[in-house]
């Protein structure tokens, strides 16, 4: 996760604050949306099955500039009222059962969350501002997306496609499910006038879009895609959860991690055509797929071990592609970053909770001081103890909201041995 990184978490702890007073839990999301690329627009609907925690008089929900123009509870039209920019729908006692659904249609510009090109569009993390959401990274759904876009658009969404019909006119409905749960701000999608290629690896299908590249020149950027899959499988003892993985490439330094698909810009990624050792940014994101989608921090203070651990295995499959030296070339470039925060007397816990003075000082503690705690685990536990306590980590958690403390214990029992030491020096 690159960019956006600055706003991103400020707004995911402003969502939390808001999330603490909720007297429901969200079990699910159905979302229908459909990208305007020439007015840079969006109009849809959301709805969201909800279960009850307690009885409630009314139902509140952020709507980050999002205009609400209808409200449903179940069939039936409900009445809604806007304030601060949070949707309030009453309940009434006949709708107080133990689990309902609310169905929000809507319109909005959003400022941030869609990138709208030329011929295509993709969504960038703040998924709360293209749908209705809740951007808890503990609340893990399920999602059906409808993405409608112009015929002859390639679609790639959350989860697999299932369908795809027209609708009026020239629109295309591309029907998507992701029946695994995922925390909200991994859902997304990308719409546009893709080239297209594909391969096989195993059980999964590689799929690649690109905006400008051709199949051949997607085909050599992304050759080692398989291989760098096959590497986090054996490693985390998780296979790849999905049956497709697509890689997006649009212009620009996007890198970003969705459920099932990333989406990389060319100046990431077109470096690896002069050095092929340039692939941090596709091993960063497919690492994302286990460690951050698959296994998510509970709370954003633990955001390091969705960062620092996607860091250090970018080092580690660098090192089993190209040999010990990448692998320690990889890891002092994350001491050199690490040591902006040291210089500016700014080096926090890796669960530091307050402010930071700049994004790149939050970096050089989330991202880099992680990836090196990871590696002092790996140096002071040997290989094969360390290794099998990472798998046991990524195994027990699957599917699951993960703490720092989580990730202590899973590594002592299979040391067996106290690691509070070192968790104490670097994490705590």
């Amino acid at each position: 996760m690159i960019r956006w990184l600055s706003v991103l978490f400020v707004l995911l702890a402003s969502a939390e604050a808001f999330c603490s007073t909720k007297a429901y839990e969200i079990v699910s999301y159905k979302v229908e949306v459909k990208p305007d690329i020439v007015s840079k627009t969006v109009s849809g609907s959301t709805t969201l099955r909800l279960r009850l925690r307690s009885a409630a008089s009314v139902l509140t929900l952020p709507l980050n500039g999002l205009i609400a123009e209808n409200v449903k509870i179940g069939q039936y039209e409900a009445d809604f009222r806007v304030v601060d920019d949070a949707l309030i729908v009453p309940v009434s006692s006949e709708q107080q059962t133990s689990e309902l659904s609310i169905t929000i249609s809507y319109r909005g510009r959003p400022t941030r969350g869609l990138i709208f090109g030329p011929n295509y569009v993709y969504t960038a993390y703040f998924t709360c501002n293209w749908m209705i959401c809740d951007a808890d990274p503990a609340i893990k759904t399920t999602i059906a997306i409808d993405v409608l876009v112009p015929k002859g658009y390639a679609v790639v969404a959350s989860g697999e496609e299932v369908a795809r019909r027209q609708e009026n006119g020239n629109i295309i409905r591309h029907a998507w499910r992701q029946d695994f749960p995922y925390s909200s701000y991994l859902f997304g999608f990308a719409a546009g006038k893709f080239n297209e290629a594909s391969v096989t690896h195993g059980m999964n299908w590689l799929r690649l879009l690109g905006v400008s590249d051709d199949a051949s020149s997607l085909f050599r950027k992304f050759s080692d895609t398989a291989n760098m899959m096959k590497f986090f499988e054996k490693v985390s003892g998780v296979a790849f959860p999905n049956r497709v993985y697509t890689q997006v490439l649009v212009p620009g330094h996007e890198a970003q991690e969705v459920s099932s698909f990333s989406v990389l810009g060319k100046e990431v990624v077109d470096p690896i055509l002069k050095d092929p050792k340039n692939d941090w940014g596709i091993a960063h994101e497919l690492a994302h797929q286990w460690w951050g989608n698959l296994l998510t921090c509970s709370t954003w203070k633990d955001f390091w071990l969705n960062e620092g651990i996607t860091v250090f295995m970018v080092a580690a499959y660098k090192e089993q592609r190209w040999g010990r030296a990448a692998y320690i070339a990889e890891l002092d470039l994350a001491r050199r970053r690490y040591q902006v925060a040291v210089d500016n007397r700014f080096d926090v816990p890796l669960t530091f909770d307050g402010a930071y003075p700049s994004v790149q000082i939050k970096r050089a503690i989330v991202y880099s001081k992680g990836a090196l705690f990871v590696e002092a685990l790996r140096n002071e536990l040997g290989d094969e103890v360390f290794w099998s306590g990472l798998r046991a980590y990524t195994q027990e958690n699957v599917g699951k909201s993960v703490d720092s403390r989580i990730f202590q214990l899973s590594m002592e029992r299979v040391a067996r041995k106290s690691l509070s030491g070192l968790f104490n020096h670097w994490v705590y």
